[in-house]
């Protein structure tokens, strides 16, 4: 029983000596955020915090790649802020009782620590991760043959590297504390589908092709097939090499006038609010696969035969798909001659007369592709991170926008879309679509028992995005709320080529607000659908431009 009682009594020594190494209530000694002692005089703690804060948002880290530094980067320079009113309520709220602190105390560990989390307006990091992936990425490249005549050149194959973007975006958040000094960005190789080696193997066969001739025999009538037109149907692949059939139906209707005739596909003519079928013709061409595949064997001359062709859209399948009459339509205007319409223009060449099977879904992005200077696209303004900055292909988003409103009262499913940050005049409140590759995205599907031809037809100063299908007796009502839920403009200092001293106020900002959109689907009295949208549109901000370099200045970034 003595024994018991030395016991208890020890264990009680040990938790009053606890309880006073833990110290009183509030935040516990030796709690720290970031580093920062949370002990002392409340405004003192704040001013130490908020310079810590700064410290680190400001501090330049040093991006690397290949052993080599590639880039630096300041947080405050890419839209990062910190709560730091967050932070110390954090660390006050967090803190752990008496006893808990007390066996800290004595084994020498801190009663708490904080982070200091690193926050991102909408988009910010988003934007900038994309903007160094955009630097940074090298996609493959297969071997490429060149080929001149019948001679034919090899272009080595290379590997790429693609950057992890969610890594480096969890690199850059959470405590900035533990941001480390270097960033070695996350990357990985990617390989070539068709390598070097490969390409020259399918090159000394394809040298084997040529050299055991290019004759053809149809219906005992025999010609010879230029050697450079066989020459250029060749198709180096990661499967092998091929003919492609196709390339050789033009030589082959030179060799073969008399007995060819051109197939013609089906199409619709517009007349007015109608969608009429031009029928389609059959035609009779010399059977250009079994050229193709003749040619890539040992026999010579190849043999073959007119055959019967019919175009791959016919008049029963145009006929069958319901495309008969306008069920929705929309317009937008632009300015003539700014570089923004020649993008419109182009996106427009591309969507024109694409189909849409009943039930099915289009994605903008997959039918335009991505947007560069060798498709015929040239950098324009766009917005990102709630500022304008250049970009090739800046302007499909009217394409978006004027597709999106054409499907809004074609009834349409529309799956997924997302407005501009900032309201642009020119669209409707609410109702309209920014676009950007590989995302935001404009994704609607054709609901209906019908397919629907897509019409895009440009004037000199407006797009105008039409839906033909089958009627069904659709109807739709909608309304547009009255703004709601404003917002007041922030200032932002952003950094600018040409400003070089002093600072330039380029825009005043003004209010954001709110806008929500009702809309209602009927076939005939049946409710298809009832839809609400709502639509936050950010201030626009008061914008100083300064000089680059400038501290604490943004530097604005383009999408991919």
């Amino acid at each position: 029983m003595r024994a018991i009682a030395f016991s208890a009594g020890a264990v009680l020594v040990i938790l009053v000596i606890l309880l006073i190494a833990g110290g009183g209530g509030g935040t516990a000694p030796g709690t720290t955020v970031a580093g920062v002692d949370m002990g002392g005089d409340e405004a003192q703690v704040r001013a130490a915090v908020t310079k810590r804060a700064m410290d680190l948002l400001r501090r330049r880290v040093p991006l690397q790649a290949g052993g080599g530094t590639v880039a630096t980067v300041r947080l405050a320079d890419i839209g990062a802020t910190v709560d730091v009113d967050a932070a110390i309520r954090e660390a006050q709220e967090s803190s752990p009782n008496r006893l808990v602190r007390g066996l800290k105390a004595v084994t020498g560990q801190s009663a708490n620590e904080v982070p200091l989390r690193a926050i991102y307006r909408r988009g910010a990091l988003g934007g900038w991760v994309a903007a160094v992936s955009d630097n940074i990425d090298r996609p493959e490249r297969d071997a490429a043959v060149l080929v001149r005549g019948t001679d034919f050149t090899v272009n080595p194959a290379e590997d790429g590297r693609l950057l992890d973007r969610t890594a480096l975006s969890a690199a850059v958040s959470g405590d900035l504390s533990t941001l480390p000094a270097t960033i070695t960005l996350p990357l990985r190789t990617t390989g070539p589908a068709l390598s070097t080696e490969a390409a020259r193997q399918q090159v000394a066969q394809a040298g084997e092709v040529i050299r055991r001739g290019t004759d053809v025999v149809v219906d005992g009538l025999r010609a010879a097939l230029p050697p450079g037109d066989v020459a250029r149907a060749m198709r180096f692949t990661p499967e092998g090499l091929r003919i492609a059939a196709s390339t050789l139906r033009r030589p082959l209707l030179v060799a073969y006038p008399a007995g060819s005739v051109v197939p013609r596909p089906a199409r619709y003519d517009i007349r007015g609010k109608r969608a009429i079928v031009v029928p389609s013709r059959s035609g009779r061409l010399v059977d250009a696969r079994r050229v193709a595949d003749g040619l890539m064997g040992e026999d010579r001359p190849v043999e073959s035969a007119f055959v019967d062709v019919t175009p791959v859209f016919t008049t029963e399948k145009a006929r069958s798909l319901g495309i008969k009459e306008e069920v929705g339509s929309y317009t937008t205007p632009y300015s003539p001659g700014e570089a923004r319409v020649t993008n419109i223009r182009q996106a427009s060449k591309i969507l024109n007369g694409t189909i849409i099977p009943a039930g099915r879904s289009l994605s903008l992005n997959a039918v335009l592709g991505r947007r560069t200077e060798a498709r015929g696209f040239v950098a324009a303004p766009m917005v990102a991170d709630g500022l304008y900055v250049d970009a090739v292909g800046g302007g499909v988003s009217q394409v978006a926008t004027t597709l999106f409103n054409a499907a809004f009262f074609a009834g349409f499913e529309l799956n997924d879309h997302t407005a501009h940050q900032l309201y642009i005049y020119r669209y409707p409140e609410g109702r309209e679509a920014t676009l950007s590759w590989p995302t935001p995205d404009l994704k609607i599907t054709n609901n209906w028992d019908a397919a629907a031809l897509v019409r895009v037809t440009n004037a000199a100063d407006s797009i105008t995005i039409a839906l033909y299908s089958t009627s069904f007796d659709r109807k739709v009502e909608s309304e547009t709320s009255e703004r709601f839920e404003f917002t007041k403009p922030v200032e932002r200092r952003v950094a600018s080529p040409d400003v070089t001293q002093g600072e330039v106020l380029y825009s005043e900002g003004s209010e954001g607000f709110s806008v929500r959109i009702t809309r209602k689907v009927l076939k005939g009295s049946e409710l298809v659908s009832d839809d609400v949208f709502t639509t936050v549109y950010l201030a626009p901000p008061k914008v100083i431009l300064v000089p680059e370099g400038t501290p604490g200045a943004e530097t604005p970034v383009s999408p991919g």
